[in-house]
């Protein structure tokens, strides 16, 4: 009888020891595993500015989801190693990477899944679609761009209240730079002729001539579009020859140089009107001035019709894209997350009003607070941006490669022919 007490006992000590040693290893996770209780996830933020408001984002969303954790990881501002490659390396799993939109079609081309039916979608014109037209890229901000102008200098120039979307054709611009310089601003513009401005923004904008800016650049690959007959791609150009002009630029007798920091004081201070630049330009504006700034449409050519005149460029230039790597548990909680961002009252805030960024979603209440801002989210409600076409190609590319060319060209140094046929052979080596 003593026996059978001790073996029960003793059988009864092994189960509860097996019992225990199964829970301890439920309760663990390894990164960017799963276990039986909660799904872990890292989330990977490339602007570096919004590291605190990206950190406070997690915990804000684990209040309201706390069967995940989120590990939120920023890159440093002016690091050039991508924070999703540097976790990569070390052997982690990122669920959720905010990615540039160009690299989407290049470096992670392998990288997301399809998020072709997501209920987000329906509260955007901008969810991003690789080249095989799925949707890949959830558009985490908004930026847009065209010509810079201070209100006040403006509006004393034509007497008046201004309205940006009149001057919907060249003529009409070049009649506003004539009155500016007529109320006494020697010259209009200030135009910062730095590489990424003259080729990767201005450069770039007649590859929205199409439907999708993909469809361009597949003509120019093929030989379908040659730049040197193409009214679209002459156009920028004969509105570029204006602003960089003696008669209108600040810089017109040496075009090209370092203006960028000089440009944006004599636009603040209002002794020029505009510059070409993007929102992110409000910054060294405001710096200066508390003015209030606008956005006028580059015009492309003297049909007040047509589209491209009446719009400013605008897209996404951060997406978050879900790693097809990570489990299908991650893939849901990142899910979440996207939807969090887009349907959730504390998502929407942290978006526009902690983050300061133009939202892609009609159904955000919030307006960012910069007029730069403001005037790009207004443009984007009333269906008047085109494509940040900049998205649709390799934009280092364009800073290291195209930019030299263009800023030859802005100097006079090479024709616009020779121009149209180097960007041509360009978009021809992908072939």
């Amino acid at each position: 009888m003593k026996k059978s007490v001790v073996l029960i006992l003793t059988l009864v000590m092994v189960i509860l020891l097996a019992a225990c040693g199964t829970n301890n290893n439920a309760g663990t996770t390894n990164e960017g595993t799963t276990s039986s209780e909660k799904t872990t996830i890292i989330i990977t933020n490339g602007k570096g500015e919004i590291a605190a408001q990206w950190e406070q984002a997690a915990k804000d969303f684990m209040a309201v989801n706390p069967d995940i954790i989120v590990e939120a990881h920023t890159q440093a501002v002016g690091d050039t190693l991508s924070i999703v490659d540097k976790l990569t390396a070390s052997g982690k799993t990122v669920t959720l990477a905010m990615v540039a939109p160009d690299t989407v079609n290049g470096k992670y081309k392998d990288f997301g899944i399809d998020l072709s039916g997501e209920a987000w979608i329906t509260e955007t014109d901008n969810a991003f679609s690789n080249e095989e037209g799925m949707v890949v890229g959830f558009p985490f901000s908004i930026e847009g761009l065209g010509l810079v102008y201070n209100k006040t200098v403006v509006e004393k120039a034509v007497g008046g209240e201004f309205d940006p979307f009149s001057i919907n054709t060249r003529d009409k611009l070049v009649a506003l730079l004539d009155q500016i310089k007529a109320s006494g601003v020697e010259y209009p513009v200030a135009y910062q002729t730095e590489g990424w401005s003259v080729a990767n923004h201005f450069s770039t904008q007649f590859l929205n001539q199409n439907d999708e800016p993909s469809q361009t650049v597949s003509q120019i690959k093929s030989g379908e579009l040659k730049l040197a007959d193409n009214a679209t791609w002459n156009g920028y150009y004969d509105t570029l020859d204006v602003l960089v002009s003696k008669d209108y630029n600040k810089y017109g007798e040496r075009p090209i140089g370092v203006y960028y920091d000089d440009a944006h004081v004599s636009v603040g201070n209002g002794t020029s009107a505009m510059l070409f630049n993007g929102n992110w330009a409000y910054d060294s504006l405001q710096a200066v001035a508390g003015e209030e700034f606008g956005f006028i449409p580059v015009p492309v050519d003297n049909d007040p019709e047509n589209p491209l005149n009446n719009k400013i460029v605008a897209g996404p230039t951060n997406l978050l894209v879900i790693n097809k790597k990570a489990t299908a548990e991650q893939q849901a909680a990142a899910k979440k997350f996207l939807d969090w961002i887009v349907f959730d009252e504390a998502g929407q805030n942290f978006l526009v009003n902690e983050s300061q960024v133009i939202s892609a979603f009609k159904n955000n209440p919030n307006k960012v607070a910069n007029p730069l801002g403001a005037a790009i989210a207004s443009a984007v409600e009333q269906g008047k941006t085109a494509d940040f076409a900049l998205n649709y190609t390799v934009a280092e590319d364009w800073s290291t490669k195209l930019a030299p060319e263009v800023q030859k060209y802005v100097a006079q140094k090479l024709t616009r022919a020779e121009l149209a046929t180097f960007i041509e052979n360009y978009f021809k080596s992908f072939n």
